[in-house]
């Protein structure tokens, strides 16, 4: 597997090519014209200097995700099932969301090839790979004890061993995302703690966990999240406890708190083959 990163994407993103590429299916140039202006309009700084941006769309901005689409679909989508999978003797895939991508092979000599090219490729359309960030890693069923592990999307993917010795590919959640995680929600209660409605924080609290195990929640990760629902619980309940000077909660208490309103427990959501 190539493990690829391109450097500082949604900054170097080049105005001509997108327009060029979304000339290829949009006629109104009305609309093109919007583009145009969007990707030209002036970014505001702290001490009120306006930054005309030369390339790039802005990271978050409402339809980012939707030129970076685009923008790589021509770039490295086309690219690869044109040109690459036609000339691979061996099985290639290519998996990518937004610009989070991996590359598949099933020869070694075939990802070389690619690794080598690649920075080419995308330079042409004024991207660059960050090799601090790419890796070639070894991802099979065939030795899964010597096999390597590899993140993608905020989640960990490694072989194991099922109960009945089968190779399966498992999903935990990785670990820099856990620790964001934890943290996020030791922040949350920290600046929210002190709201007098209390049923507004056990809402939002059990609005997050649900959120969490909407994503997390995949077969064979329940430990984590579980995790996450125990450090989640002990965090409000310590916090809970120091909007005054007096313990609001014993723990038996929280639990019947817990309860009242519904807090969800780890479950999972999502099951994979």
């Amino acid at each position: 597997m190539l493990d690829a990163d391109i450097k500082g994407f949604f900054d170097n993103l080049n105005h001509d090519w997108l327009l060029r590429m979304l000339e290829q299916r949009i006629n109104d140039q009305s609309f093109l014209n919007l583009v145009r202006k969007w990707l030209k309009a002036g970014i505001l700084e702290v001490d009120g200097k306006v930054i005309l941006p030369v390339t790039g769309t802005p990271q978050g901005g409402i339809v980012s995700a939707v030129l970076a689409n685009i923008y790589l679909h021509y770039a490295l989508d086309l690219w690869f099932e044109k040109i690459v999978k036609p000339g691979c003797r061996g099985d290639v895939y290519l998996i990518r969301f937004a610009d989070d991508y991996v590359y598949c092979f099933q020869y070694r000599d075939e990802l070389k090839k690619v690794e080598r090219e690649l920075p080419q490729r995308l330079g042409k359309f004024n991207l660059e790979l960050a090799p601090d960030k790419t890796k070639t890693i070894k991802f099979t069923r065939f030795e899964t004890t010597r096999s390597e592990s590899f993140v993608f999307l905020g989640f960990e993917y490694r072989w194991i061993l099922s109960r009945k010795k089968k190779p399966l590919v498992k999903m935990v959640t990785a670990r820099k995302k856990f620790q964001q995680a934890m943290s996020n929600m030791k922040a949350w209660i920290k600046g929210n703690r002190c709201i007098s409605d209390l049923t507004d924080i056990m809402e939002q609290f059990a609005a997050k966990l649900q959120g969490h195990y909407n994503y997390y929640g995949v077969s064979g990760n329940f430990e984590k999240i579980s995790s996450f629902y125990n450090y989640s619980c002990k965090t409000v309940f310590k916090w809970l406890n120091r909007r005054s000077q007096r313990k609001s909660f014993h723990w038996r208490g929280f639990e019947g708190l817990l309860q009242s309103f519904s807090i969800p427990r780890p479950r999972i959501t999502g099951y994979w083959s």
